[in-house]
């Protein structure tokens, strides 16, 4: 199967076998082109927020094997990298070695302290969680005040039978119910891929 087939889960999605494509999953081009669209929207949203991604810290929550993290790991004072995949985490880990990445750790869950991030990105991830609006809220409440939280997942319509994917709605409430303030939910980008377009909403706001 290919990305536009799989996302990259944390949690739920109990049925989806992520172990067994960690070892193909960088070879994918639309993998590689989707989380260069998604880190160019990031950086366009934080600058429009006024946040700064250079000396931030950050939790890539649904690493997967880090397609995400490589683009943040440059201007980021320290990541962590989590995942439920433990061939997704090891593929990362071997990133993270070969490119002597001293601030990226690599982890099943994030850290619990609360307002220990300054930025916390969710890439197709959310649509897979058993509890979405949860998971948002435990999230939120890691977030330093003013830290801003982003997600990236498939927009489903009214009419769309996919079992995975989020509506407008759907992000706007979890995000408003974890008490984000600000919140906004817009097509992040559009990249042609052969007969597919891939066109994920982008919802994000900041800690009250």
């Amino acid at each position: 199967m290919r990305f536009t087939q799989l996302q990259d889960s944390e949690g739920g999605g109990g049925d989806m076998e992520w172990d067994e494509h960690a070892s193909t999953w960088d070879e994918d081009p639309a993998a590689r082109a989707y989380s260069r669209a998604a880190f160019d929207s990031l950086r366009v949203e934080a600058a429009r927020r006024d946040v700064t991604i250079s000396g931030a810290r950050v939790c890539d929550f649904g690493c997967g094997t880090g397609l995400l993290t490589e683009q943040l790991a440059a201007d980021a004072t320290h990541i962590d990298a989590v995942d439920a995949s433990p061939a997704m985490l090891d593929a990362l880990r071997e990133k993270v070695a070969r490119n002597g990445w001293t601030h990226v750790d690599t982890l099943g869950g994030p850290r619990g302290a609360g307002g220990h991030y300054d930025l916390i990105v969710c890439s197709s991830v959310c649509a897979f969680l058993d509890d979405y609006p949860g998971t948002v809220r435990h999230l939120a409440s890691l977030l330093r005040p003013d830290g801003l939280f982003v997600q990236w997942d498939w927009e489903l319509g009214p009419e769309d039978a996919e079992e995975y994917g989020l509506s407008r709605d759907e992000i706007r409430d979890a995000l408003a119910g974890a008490g984000l303030r600000s919140v906004r939910v817009e097509t992040a980008f559009r990249i042609p891929m052969g007969d597919v377009t891939m066109a994920p909403l982008m919802g994000s706001g900041r800690r009250r």
